[in-house]
């Protein structure tokens, strides 16, 4: 008498020994055969299983790269979005530069024309003549401030 235990998993997860006394040498043969039967049956019952966690990793892996591309694409438009602010702040710096240059300018015409006007305002003799402040100003020397300004600083 033969004593042959044999594994049959019923549930994943699961197994029960079942021992068997049989005297007949055909036996093995059928158990084998049975035995490949239960795990072909146990395979065909894990194949849904085992496909539906292909799709779902595939789902997965196809939901990835939508989210690459997305952000592949925001990359993108911020990239661009940097050279066009890049180029605004080139060009910023630049209307800056051509300002300072301007201001400089203006403040070197408005500083000669305060002299100018100084200048024009000043006494032309030390000592003013008996008639009192009449004198402090001559319209020749009012003509010649207007005639430097508009020189300095034309319009």
């Amino acid at each position: 008498m033969k004593k042959m235990i044999r594994w049959i998993m019923k549930k994943l997860g699961k197994i029960k020994v079942v021992t068997n006394n049989y005297a007949d040498s055909s036996f093995p043969v059928a158990e084998d055969h049975n035995e490949v039967s239960a795990e072909r049956n146990s395979l065909k019952d894990q194949k849904p299983v085992g496909e539906r966690e292909v799709n779902g990793f595939e789902y997965q892996i196809r939901s990835k790269d939508e989210d690459i591309r997305r952000l592949e694409h925001e990359l993108a438009m911020k990239d661009e979005e940097m050279r066009r602010l890049e180029h605004e702040l080139a060009m910023k710096d630049e209307e800056f530069a051509s300002l300072r240059i301007a201001i400089r300018s203006a403040c070197t015409d408005l500083s000669s024309a305060v002299t100018a006007a100084d200048d024009a305002f000043k006494f032309t003799d030390k000592s003013p003549s008996k008639k009192g402040n009449e004198h402090f100003f001559t319209e020749k020397d009012l003509y010649g401030a207007v005639s430097s300004a508009q020189a300095v600083y034309p319009g």
